[in-house]
């Protein structure tokens, strides 16, 4: 009785969506990290072309097959939401296992690489902001946690995620 929602496909099929998009995500994410190519980095361009797909196809299915070809916004927007949340949840997970319990080493080469461009741009940043400003930048990113990168990771796909979501839900609206 515990799994009723789960009956209701304006849940259920965003929801197989949601999971299936975090599969892909964390296959790309494991190809990124073998091939040594920054995942933390390199993941977040795929990011909304993944969260894009599975919001669209989620919604498109419950209407088209389960919904007399009719979506109501708010049901667009409903959809959406279990999908995006449901994705960002589980890379989320999986981006604190990898950077906390698997190779938190992977974590180490985030923050050195973020503070290797911070000093690229050095000139740059201190033109447009203080030097103070700048210093304290640096340290934030040094104090950087893999629970920092996988909150970090649930909000940017949430944030993605709501905005992709509306223009989607008006897209397929009828």
């Amino acid at each position: 009785m515990g799994f009723l929602f789960l009956k209701n496909k304006l849940i259920s099929i965003p929801l197989k969506y949601g999971f299936f998009g975090s599969l892909i995500f964390v296959v790309l994410f494991l190809i990124f990290y073998f091939l040594e190519l920054d995942p933390l980095v390199n993941i977040k361009i795929i990011d909304a072309l993944l969260l894009a797909i599975f919001i669209f196809f989620g919604l498109k299915e419950f209407r088209d097959r389960h919904n007399n070809r009719q979506l109501h916004f708010w049901q667009g927007i409903t959809g959406g939401m279990v999908s995006y949340i449901s994705l960002a949840i589980i890379s989320a997970i999986f981006i604190f296992i990898m950077t906390v319990i698997i190779d938190p080493e992977l974590t180490t080469k985030y923050v050195e690489s973020r503070i290797a461009l911070l000093m690229e741009n050095r000139q740059t940043l201190v033109d447009q902001m203080d030097e103070e400003t700048f210093t304290r930048a640096v340290e934030g990113v040094k104090e950087t946690s893999g629970l920092d990168l996988a909150l970090d990771d649930f909000l940017k796909k949430s944030i993605i995620g709501l905005f992709l979501t509306i223009i989607i839900a008006v897209i397929l609206r009828k």
